[in-house]
C-alpha cells in the first residue's frame, strides 16, 4: 500500500534563479566544502608529525637498527626475519620523516641568515644583530646535524634491509634444497614409531599448559568476558556471515543497485570480503579471548597470531572460489563455465581451504609442541601430497571443461560433420605448467625434498588464489569506473553540470581510471605473489619511497603534498573558470549590445586568460617563486624561438584579430582562391565555411600577413551588375526604361542607392549597356542578379528587342580538280 503524500512547507524563493549555472555553483561549493573539511584533518596529521621530537625519533630508530643488527645472526625463523625487516623499514621511515620535516626549517634559517648577511670588515654593527646571527648559526648547525644524522640512519637502514633480503633468500634456498629421508621409507616410519611416545607426551604437556592457563585465567578474571568473545566469534563465523551474504544478494537483485555488470561484480566482491573477513575476525576473537585472560604463555603468542593468519588465508581460498564460481547461480557467475564444473571446482576449493586450515593448525601445534623431526617430516609430506592431489583434480576439471565433446551420434545423411572444438591454448599452457610443478613436487616428496614439495604446492595454490582475487577486483574496478563516469549516473550528471564535460570525455575518464586501478592491482598482485620468496613491498615499491621524499629537479624539490595541493588547485581553478565562463557566455554577454563576433572574442580571451591565471596559481601551489617562474619563462622562450615559432605566431595573430577585428564572425571573405563565411575565430586558427558547406581552417598568421578581401567589412550592401549588348539600331531609351522598371519591381533591390543604367561603349555596330543596383547583403547578389536576368529576357522578348549576337565569319576557298582526280585549293 503506497504511503500517503506528505505535505511539505512551501520553499522559500532562492536569490539565485534555477539554472544550470546554479547547479554548477552548488556542485563546486559542495566540492570546496569537502576540501575545507579535509584540510583540518591533513593539518592535524602534519601537526602530529611535527610535534614528534626529532631527536627522540632518531634515537628510537638508531636503537631499533642496533637491536636488529644483534638479532640478525641469532634468528633462524623466516617469519622472524620478516619481522626484523619490518622493524628496519619502520626505522627508515622515521629517519626519512625527520629529514623531511627538518629540511624546511633549515631553509628558513638560511633565509634569515642571508637577510642578515655577514658582518662587514672594519665596521661595527649593533650588538643585537651579532647576538641574533650567532643564535641563528647555532640553530642552523643543530638542525643540519640532525638532518645529516637522519640521512645516515636512512642509508644504514637501506643497507640493513638489503642484508635481510639477501639472508632471507639464502636461508630459503638452503631450506628448499635440504634433503631428508623419504616419508615412505621404512626407516622414517620406524623413527616415528620409536619417537611417538615422546611426541605424544610433548603434545599432552602443551595441552596441559594451555588448559592450566585457561583455568587460571578464568579463576582470576572470570569467564564472562572470554565466553562473550567466543559467542561473538561463533556469531561472526556463521549467522552474521550468512546474514551479510544474504543482504548482499538482496541488494544486488533490487532496483536500487546499479547496472547489471556492476551489481554482478559488486556482489562477487562483497562475497569475497564477507567470506574472508568474518572467519578472520572470529579467529581473532578466539585468540583475544585466550590472550585476555593470560591463557597463552609468551612463546605461544606468535603462534596465536599465525593461527589468525592461517584462518584468514583459508577463508580467502574459499571466498575467491565462491565469488568467481557462484554455484547454481549462472546469471551472477563471473566465469563462463557451466554449473556442473562450477559445483565440482567449488568442492575442490572447499577441500583445499579446509586442508590448508587443518594442515596449518597441525603444523603450528607440531611446532609449538616441538615434536621430533621424523614426525614433522611425515606430517609435511602428507600435507604436500594432499595439496598435490587436489591441484591435479582441479586441473583435470578445467581440462574437462575445455575438452571437445564426444561425437557419439553420427551426423545425419547429407549434413556435414560438426567441426571439432579446440581447447583454449592458455588453459592448456597453464595446465601443463601446473602439472609439471605438481609432478616435480611429488617426485621431491618421494626423494625426501619435503620442504621443496610443500613450498611448491603451496605456491601453486597461492598464485591461483591471488589471480582469482585479482580477477574479481579487476572486474569490479572496470565496472565501477565505467559506472562512475557514465553520463547518466549521478556523478556523471554532477560532473557534466559542474565542468561541462561531454559524454565522450566522461567515458574516456572512466577508461583512464580503470587503467590506473588495473595497474595498481597488478602491482599489488605481483607483490603478493613474490611475498613467499622474501620480496616485501619496500623492495617492489622503492619508487614510492623516492616519491615520498620528493622529486628533485635541479634546485627545485617537488614533494607529494605539493603535487597533491597543486592538483587540487588545478581542479578547483578549472572548475571555477568553467563556471565563470558559463556565466559570462550564458548570462552576461547576452544582455549586452555587442555583436556576436565581439561576444565570441571576449569569451575566448576570458577563457585563455583564466587558463593562464589557473596555471600561475598551480605553479605557485607547487612552491615555484617568481624567480623560478622567470627562469621557467626564459627557458620556454628559447624553446619558442626554435621549435614553437609558428604556434606562437598564430597565437599572437589570433590576439591581434580579436583586438583589431579586421575580420569577424559572420564576415564573407576571400583569401586566395577560396571564399566563405567566418564561423569561428580562436587564438590559433580561423574556421571558414565555404560554399559547399565544407570548413576551411586557416592559421591566423595567414589572415594577418596576406591580402584578404572582406566583402562585408565596410558596408553590408551588395552591388548587382548587369551587362549586355544591343544592335546599333535598337531603342536604347526603351531598354533603359525596362531596366529601371525591373529594378523597381524586384523586392530585393534597394531604393537607395538608386539603380543606374549607362551606355558603356558603342563599337562594332553594337551598343554596350552597363547597369547597377544595390541589395541588402553581398550574399543576395547572385540570386537577385539571376532573377533580373530572367525578367530582362522576358521583357525584351515582349518588346521584340533583340540582343546583339556575335558574328561568325568564315573564309572558304574554291576547290579545283586536278588531272589525276585529286583535289587542291
Amino acid at each position: 500500500m503506497p504511503a500517503p503524500p506528505v505535505s511539505l512547507p512551501k520553499p522559500v524563493p532562492s536569490l539565485i534563479p534555477e539554472s544550470p549555472l546554479r547547479r554548477r555553483l552548488y556542485a563546486w561549493l559542495l566540492l570546496c566544502g569537502w576540501l575545507l573539511l579535509a584540510m583540518p584533518a591533513l593539518a592535524q596529521v602534519q601537526d602530529d608529525a611535527a610535534d614528534t621530537d626529532p631527536v627522540a625519533l632518531l634515537d628510537q630508530a638508531e636503537k631499533a637498527l642496533a637491536t636488529v643488527q644483534k638479532q640478525l645472526d641469532d634468528t633462524d625463523d623466516q617469519d622472524a626475519l620478516r619481522g626484523l625487516g619490518d622493524t628496519v623499514l619502520a626505522a627508515q621511515r622515521d629517519a626519512e620523516s625527520v629529514e623531511r620535516s627538518l629540511t624546511p626549517e633549515r631553509d628558513q634559517l638560511d633565509a634569515r641568515l642571508a637577510q642578515l648577511g655577514a658582518a662587514a670588515d672594519g665596521t661595527t654593527e649593533a650588538r643585537e644583530l651579532t647576538t641574533r646571527r650567532a643564535e641563528l648559526n647555532k640553530q642552523r648547525s643543530e638542525v643540519d646535524a640532525q638532518i645529516k644524522r637522519a640521512g645516515l640512519l636512512k642509508v644504514e637502514a637501506q643497507q640493513l634491509n638489503a642484508t635481510i633480503e639477501r639472508e632471507f633468500g639464502q636461508r630459503l634456498g638452503a631450506q628448499l634444497s635440504r634433503r631428508y629421508s623419504s616419508p615412505l621409507a621404512a626407516s622414517t616410519w620406524r623413527q616415528v614409531g620409536q619417537q611417538f611416545p615422546d611426541d605424544l607426551q610433548r603434545l599432552r604437556a602443551l595441552y596441559g599448559v594451555v588448559a592450566d592457563g585457561i583455568r587460571s585465567g578464568v579463576a582470576k578474571d572470570g569467564w564472562m568476558l572470554p565466553l562473550a568473545e567466543l559467542v561473538a566469534a561463533a556469531l561472526l563465523l556463521w549467522p552474521l556471515n550468512q546474514l551479510l551474504r544474504w543482504l548482499g544478494r538482496r541488494y544486488a537483485a533490487s532496483r536500487n543497485a546499479p547496472g547489471s555488470r556492476l551489481r554482478r561484480s559488486g556482489l562477487a566482491l562483497w562475497q569475497l570480503l564477507v567470506r574472508t573477513l568474518m572467519p578472520g575476525l572470529a579467529a581473532a576473537l578466539v585468540v583475544q579471548a585466550l590472550l585476555g585472560i593470560g591463557a597463552l604463555p609468551p612463546r605461544l603468542e606468535l603462534l596465536a597470531g599465525n593461527f589468525v593468519l592461517i584462518s584468514v588465508l583459508s577463508a580467502l581460498i574459499s571466498a575467491v572460489s565462491a565469488s568467481l564460481l557462484m554455484p547454481n547461480q549462472p546469471s551472477w557467475r563471473l566465469l563462463p563455465i557451466d554449473d556442473a564444473t562450477a559445483v565440482r571446482l567449488r568442492r575442490y576449493a572447499r577441500a583445499t581451504a579446509l586442508l590448508a586450515w587443518i594442515s596449518g593448525l597441525v603444523l603450528l601445534i607440531n611446532r609449538a609442541g616441538r615434536t621430533s623431526a621424523s614426525t614433522t617430516l611425515v606430517v609435511e609430506g602428507a600435507v604436500a601430497l594432499a595439496f598435490a592431489l587436489l591441484v591435479m583434480a582441479m586441473i583435470a576439471s578445467l581440462l574437462r571443461l575445455h575438452r571437445p565433446p564426444a561425437q557419439d551420434a553420427p551426423a545425419a545423411e547429407g549434413e556435414p560433420a560438426p567441426a571439432p572444438q579446440r581447447r583454449s591454448s592458455v588453459v592448456v599452457l597453464v595446465a601443463l605448467v601446473v602439472n609439471l610443478v605438481v609432478a616435480v613436487a611429488l617426485v621431491a616428496v618421494l626423494a625426501g625434498y619435503v620442504d621443496f614439495a610443500l613450498f611448491a604446492t603451496r605456491q601453486v595454490i597461492w598464485v591461483a588464489v591471488v589471480l582469482g582475487a585479482l580477477a574479481v577486483l579487476t572486474m569490479f574496478a572496470d565496472d565501477f569506473s565505467r559506472w562512475l563516469f557514465a553520463p547518466d549516473s549521478r556523478f556523471g550528471r554532477a560532473a557534466n553540470s559542474a565542468l561541462g564535460l561531454r559524454p565522450s570525455h566522461m567515458e574516456q575518464a572512466g577508461v583512464l581510471l580503470s587503467a590506473v586501478l588495473r595497474i595498481m592491482l597488478l602491482v599489488f598482485g605481483l607483490s603478493a605473489v613474490l611475498q613467499p620468496f622474501g620480496s616485501n613491498f619496500s623492495t617492489l615499491f622503492g619508487w614510492m619511497d623516492i616519491a615520498n621524499n620528493g622529486l628533485e629537479i635541479g634546485k627545485l624539490k617537488l614533494m607529494p603534498g605539493d603535487l597533491l595541493r597543486a592538483l587540487i588547485v588545478l581542479a578547483v581553478g578549472l572548475g571555477l573558470m568553467q563556471v565563470i565562463q558559463r556565466w559570462l557566455v550564458d548570462t552576461y554577454l547576452p544582455k549586452t549590445e555587442l555583436d556576436a563576433s565581439s561576444k565570441s572574442s571576449i569569451a575566448t580571451v576570458a577563457r585563455y586568460l583564466g587558463i593562464a591565471l589557473v596555471a600561475l596559481w598551480t605553479l605557485t601551489a607547487l612552491g615555484l617563486g617568481l624567480e623560478k617562474l622567470a627562469l621557467m619563462v626564459s627557458a620556454l622562450s628559447v624553446g619558442i624561438g626554435f621549435g614553437l615559432q609558428a604556434i606562437t605566431q598564430n597565437f599572437v595573430s589570433g590576439l591581434i584579430l580579436m583586438a583589431e577585428r579586421p575580420v569577424k564572425i559572420g564576415d564573407w571573405i576571400k583569401i586566395g582562391d577560396q571564399e566563405g563565411d567566418i564561423r569561428r575565430i580562436s587564438v590559433r586558427s580561423t574556421e571558414i565555411q565555404v560554399a559547399d558547406k565544407s570548413t576551411l581552417i586557416v592559421p591566423n598568421s595567414e589572415l594577418i600577413t596576406k591580402t584578404i578581401r572582406n566583402m562585408t567589412m565596410s558596408s553590408p550592401l551588395g552591388r548587382v551588375q548587369i551587362q549586355f549588348s544591343l544592335p546599333l539600331g535598337s531603342d536604347v531609351g526603351r531598354v533603359r526604361e525596362l531596366l529601371l522598371a525591373l529594378y523597381a519591381e524586384h523586392p530585393g533591390v534597394l531604393d537607395e542607392p538608386a539603380p543606374s543604367v549607362f551606355i558603356d561603349s558603342i563599337a562594332g555596330g553594337q551598343v554596350a549597356i552597363n547597369s547597377f543596383a544595390y541589395v541588402s547583403s553581398p550574399r543576395n547578389v547572385y540570386g537577385v542578379r539571376s532573377d533580373l536576368y530572367f525578367r530582362l529576357l522576358e521583357a525584351l522578348a515582349e518588346e521584340h528587342i533583340a540582343l546583339a549576337t556575335p558574328q561568325d565569319i568564315r573564309i572558304v576557298g574554291e576547290v579545283h580538280q586536278d588531272r589525276d582526280g585529286g583535289g587542291r585549293e
